[in-house]
C-alpha cells in the first residue's frame, strides 16, 4: 500500500479540519481517488462533525460550496479530477472573489513528467483561476523530504486561515498525483499541531474628526452581507440614534424600525427630493441591488463613510470620502457611545416615504397574480425561512417591493451578478436545514437544471417559486426592447419547456399557480422535500404594472 501519500493526505484533511473546515464537495474522478476515499473515512469514522458532498458536474459542485459557504459563513472545501474538471470551478470561484466567500479549491492534477506532452486530461492548472483567487499553491503529497508533514501541516492552516481573513476568498491548493492512487485505509490517523490566529481587533475610538463628521444628519445605508453578526446592533444603534436605514433586500435588517425599503423606486419617481438630505451616508456591506440609488448619492455630492475591512477600495460609484478598515461591531459600538441623535425632524421626514409606498404595494396583490403581487404574497413567509433570490427581475422587485412580516434570511449571487448556479447555491443554503425558498424566473432555473437533479440528490428541503415569463424579463425594461426586430431572438429568448416536466423528470413536487389565496397557503406550509410551484406571468404587462407603480409614487410627490 501506498503508505507515504496516505500519510501526507491525512496531513492535508487535518490541516483543514483544524482550521474549521466541514464540508467538502466532491466530484468523482479517476486522480481523486487517494484524497476522496481518504475524506470519506474522516468523516465515516473519525469525526462526527465532517460531512462529504458528492455532485457529479463541478461546475455546480463549485456552486453548492459556495451556497453551503456563504449561509454558513465557514470555510468549504472543493476536489476535482485533473483536466476541464477544474475549470468548471471557475464560475464559482468567480463569484466567490468578488462576494469574499472562503472556498478552496482542491485540484488533483497529473504529476510534471506528465504536463506539456500530450498526456491526457491534463491542462496547466497551477494558477488557473487568475486573479480570482487569493492564492495559489501546488503542494506535492508524495514528497520524500522529511520536513514534508511539518510542511503541510504550517501551510494548509496557513491557506484556510487566508481563506477566511477579511476580505475573505477562495484558494486553489493544486495537488500533481502520481500512481499508484489506492491509499492505505488501515493506517492509523495521525495527530498535527494547530495553528492558531486569534483575532486581536482592538476596540474603535471614534477620533475627533470622525465625530465631528457623524455629528450630522445621517443615513445608514445597510448594503447585502457577506459576513459578520453586526446587524442586530447596526438595528438597536439606529433606533437609538434616531437614524434611518436603507435596508437592502440582502442586509439581513428587514424588517426594521427606521428601515427604508423600495430605494430605488423612490429614486425613480423622484421621492426623495422632498426629503431633507443627509449630511453623511455611513455605508456597511457590499454594493448594494440598487444602482440609482448610488447614482443619487453621486448627484447630491453626499459624503460616504464606508465601513468594514472587505470593503476598503471596493465602491465602484468612488463616492466613499473615507474607508475605515474595521470591523463593523466595533465601530458600532464606539459610534453608539461617542455620537448623538439625529433630529426627530430628519428621522420622521424619511419614514413617511415608507407610508406610500407600503399602501401601494398592498394593492399589487391581482387576480391572476402578476410578477410583483407574487412578491407582495410573499410577504407572509414564516419567520426563520431563508430565501435565496436569482439575479435579474426578481432580486431587482423584492430589493424594491419586498417587505417581510418576520425576520427572513435572504442570500443571492450578487458578485458577479450572473444567473449560473443559481439553484445549486440553494442548494447548499438548504442543507443546513429548516424552512427553504428559492425565487426564481424561468431562464435562470433552465440554466441550471442540473442544480435540480443536485437538489434532489441530497434530499434538501427547498420549495423553488418559478416566475414564468417565458423568457429574460429584466430586458424588456432595457433599451434594447427597441429593436422589435431582434429581440426576442437575442434577448427574450423564450424557451417553451414545460417546467411541470422538468419537476417530473427530477421527481419534484409540482404546482401550478394563479391565485393569491393558493400562493398564500403554499408560503404558511414549510419546505417539505424538493417542490417547484410556476407563476406564469406576461413581460410586456410586468412593464406597464412596474410603471403604474411609478406613476403613483410620482403623483404623490406632485401632489405634496
Amino acid at each position: 500500500m501506498n503508505q507515504n501519500l496516505t500519510e501526507q493526505i491525512k496531513h492535508l484533511i487535518l490541516g483543514l479540519y483544524e482550521q474549521g473546515v466541514r464540508h467538502v464537495v466532491v466530484s468523482p474522478g479517476s486522480r481523486t481517488t487517494p484524497i476522496a476515499l481518504l475524506l470519506a473515512e474522516f468523516s465515516q469514522h473519525i469525526v462526527d462533525d465532517f460531512q462529504l458532498h458528492v455532485a457529479l458536474d463541478e461546475r455546480d459542485a463549485g456552486f453548492l460550496g459556495l451556497g453551503i459557504a456563504k449561509t454558513s459563513q465557514e470555510p468549504v472545501a472543493l476536489l476535482a479530477t485533473s483536466g476541464t474538471a477544474t475549470a468548471n470551478y471557475a464560475p464559482a470561484i468567480a463569484e466567490a472573489a468578488v462576494s469574499h466567500v472562503p472556498l478552496l479549491a482542491l485540484t488533483t492534477d497529473r504529476p510534471e513528467e506528465l504536463q506539456h506532452i500530450g498526456a491526457p486530461q491534463t491542462i496547466a492548472q497551477t494558477g488557473l483561476y487568475g486573479g480570482n483567487v487569493k492564492n495559489a499553491v501546488t503542494l506535492t503529497l508524495q514528497s520524500e523530504s522529511p520536513d514534508a508533514l511539518a510542511y503541510l501541516d504550517y501551510e494548509v492552516q496557513h491557506l484556510v486561515h487566508q481563506s477566511v481573513t477579511a476580505p475573505a476568498g477562495p484558494v486553489q491548493l493544486n495537488l500533481p498525483l502520481r500512481k499508484p492512487l489506492m491509499p492505505d485505509l488501515e493506517m492509523p490517523w495521525p495527530t498535527i499541531k494547530p495553528q492558531a490566529f486569534p483575532d486581536l481587533t482592538a476596540q474603535v475610538e471614534l477620533n475627533p474628526a470622525l465625530v465631528e463628521l457623524l455629528q450630522r444628519e445621517i443615513v445608514f445605508l445597510a448594503g447585502p452581507v457577506e459576513r459578520g453578526d453586526y446587524t442586530q446592533l447596526l438595528v438597536d444603534v439606529a433606533k437609538k440614534h434616531q437614524i434611518p436605514v436603507i435596508a437592502d433586500v440582502l442586509s439581513q435588517v428587514r424588517p426594521a424600525p427606521g428601515q427604508i425599503i423600495g430605494i430605488d423606486s423612490l429614486v425613480a419617481a423622484n421621492q426623495l427630493a422632498s426629503l431633507p438630505v443627509p449630511q453623511v451616508i455611513v455605508r456597511f456591506g457590499a454594493t448594494p441591488v440598487s444602482a440609482k440609488l448610488l447614482q443619487w448619492i453621486q448627484s447630491e455630492h453626499i459624503p460616504v463613510l464606508q465601513v468594514g475591512k472587505q470593503y476598503v477600495g471596493h465602491d465602484h460609484s468612488r463616492q466613499s470620502e473615507m474607508s475605515l478598515d474595521v470591523n463593523e461591531t466595533s465601530f458600532l459600538k464606539a459610534f453608539d457611545q461617542q455620537i448623538g441623535q439625529n433630529t426627530s425632524t430628519f428621522y420622521q421626514a424619511w419614514l413617511a416615504t415608507q407610508t406610500r409606498l407600503t399602501e401601494i404595494g398592498q394593492q399589487m396583490v391581482q387576480t391572476p397574480l402578476d410578477d410583483l403581487g407574487v412578491v407582495q404574497t410573499m410577504n407572509n413567509l414564516p419567520m426563520g425561512t431563508r430565501l435565496f433570490i436569482a439575479n435579474s427581475m426578481p432580486i431587482r422587485d423584492y430589493d424594491n417591493y419586498w417587505q417581510p412580516k418576520h425576520a427572513i434570511k435572504t442570500w443571492a449571487n450578487r458578485g458577479a451578478n450572473g444567473i449560473d448556479g443559481t439553484v445549486a447555491t440553494a442548494a447548499g443554503m438548504a442543507l443546513a436545514g429548516g424552512n427553504n425558498w428559492l425565487a426564481i424566473g424561468d431562464l435562470a432555473l433552465f440554466h441550471d437544471l442540473n442544480g435540480i437533479a443536485l437538489a434532489k440528490q441530497l434530499g434538501v428541503d427547498l420549495t423553488i417559486l418559478v416566475t414564468n415569463n417565458a423568457g429574460g424579463g429584466i430586458f424588456s425594461f432595457l433599451p434594447q426592447a427597441s429593436a422589435d426586430e431582434y429581440f426576442e431572438q437575442l434577448f427574450g429568448t423564450p424557451q417553451g419547456w414545460s417546467i411541470e416536466k422538468v419537476a417530473d423528470l427530477f421527481d419534484a413536487q409540482y404546482q401550478r399557480i394563479q391565485q393569491p389565496q393558493a400562493l398564500q397557503q403554499a408560503v404558511d406550509q414549510p419546505a417539505d422535500g424538493l417542490k417547484i410551484i410556476e407563476v406564469t406571468t406576461q413581460r410586456q404587462q410586468n412593464v406597464v404594472t412596474h410603471q403604474t407603480v411609478l406613476n403613483q409614487l410620482g403623483a404623490d410627490y406632485a401632489n405634496n
